[in-house]
């Protein structure tokens, strides 16, 4: 299939910190099109932290505490969302995929005991690099938002 027309669900998320083993994912936003059709749907969920530590990303825990869904429930939800893309032939795909990637494959064998993704991931730097360039944008650090700005970068540029 060309790239024009691949299906990729950008991933990012936000943590407290950052090993999943010990910190938690609070924030996570998934977007999902092709070059051909650009952005055709969204996803965010807020998680309740599963531990109180936090390094990184005070703002995302502190409104996961309050507005956070059980990180079972919230998996499920991506899992859900997700289902139909999957079905139509979608990439994951993160920036950087050696940290969202495992986070996402993490809380899914945990908390739904399989991961709905499977076992390929693509990592946006890593393509971009591999083509001589870098992968440089501005981001909120909002998920939802941060995966959206992500993957306009990647289909204009990838």
């Amino acid at each position: 299939m060309s790239f024009a027309k691949r299906l990729w669900i950008m991933v990012d998320l936000e943590t407290s910190g950052p090993v999943y083993s010990r910190h938690s994912l609070t924030e996570l936003g998934a977007v999902v099109g092709s070059r051909e059709r650009g952005v055709i749907d969204r996803f965010e969920v807020l998680l309740t932290p599963v531990g109180d530590e936090v390094r990184t990303s005070r703002a995302s825990y502190d409104r996961a505490l309050r507005e956070g869904v059980a990180p079972a429930v919230g998996m499920g939800r991506l899992r859900d969302w997700a289902s139909p893309h999957l079905a139509a032939g979608a990439t994951f795909v993160a920036r950087p995929a050696a940290f969202d990637w495992p986070w996402v494959v993490h809380y899914a064998w945990q908390h739904l005991g399989a991961n709905p993704f499977g076992f390929k991931a693509v990592c946006a730097s890593s393509w971009f690099e591999a083509r001589g360039r870098r992968f440089d944008v501005k981001l909120p650090h909002v998920a939802v938002r941060d995966a959206e700005i992500q993957l306009e970068h990647f289909l204009a540029n990838g």
